[in-house]
């Protein structure tokens, strides 16, 4: 079996975004444009973030994992704002199995504007085309039905709802699974002629 080409969450672009490694001095942005609310830290694994020392910890905790080859986290800087809104990335990977899960954010200012969907389907051809993974799974709280329909837009599938423990947050949780495989990848964006 081939080997995945780990080589980490290198910079690209999508039509209104740039998307690259976490930096130190992007606590601000992280800070205040999604991990200080209340609305956006409702439908993800942690509290919204007190100060700006928090966002500071989380970014450079985050600016350290990304020196290793196998970590894809990226912040979604929107090109018109010239600030990231939001990151994006794998939360946890089974290389030998070849498969990851994605996990995501975004400020609410830009909830419902499809630019996670544009930012989603971009990493997913990223990790399966250039990484080579052959599955990838994403879930959501099961309140959270934009998460669920950025899912389905990029192809993914509903597998099953179950209940999640949070362990940072001591609460149990409905959430609804997702997956794509490589060949279902293939067979959505491969057009033959």
């Amino acid at each position: 079996m081939e080997k995945l080409n780990l080589i980490g969450a290198q910079p690209f672009a999508t039509k209104r975004c740039s998307l690259r490694q976490f930096k130190n001095g992007d606590e601000e942005y992280i800070f205040k444009n999604w991990a200080s609310s209340e609305k956006v830290a409702r439908y993800v694994t942690w509290y919204a973030h007190k100060s700006i020392d928090d966002s500071r910890d989380f970014c450079r905790y985050t600016v350290e994992k990304s020196k290793n080859l196998d970590n894809f986290d990226w912040m979604i800087e929107l090109n018109d704002l010239g600030e990231p809104i939001g990151s994006i990335g794998v939360v946890s990977a089974d290389t030998e199995k070849r498969e990851a899960e994605l996990g995501w954010v975004i400020g609410e200012k830009w909830w419902n504007k499809g630019i996670m969907t544009e930012c989603a389907e971009a990493v997913i051809a990223y990790l399966i085309f250039v990484v080579g993974f052959d599955k990838l799974t994403a879930s959501h709280i099961t309140e959270n039905a934009a998460s669920g329909r950025v899912m389905e837009k990029c192809g993914m599938t509903r597998q099953l709802a179950r209940t999640r423990h949070l362990d940072i947050k001591n609460i149990d949780v409905e959430t609804a699974e997702y997956t794509i495989t490589k060949a279902e990848w293939y067979a959505k964006n491969i057009k033959l002629k």
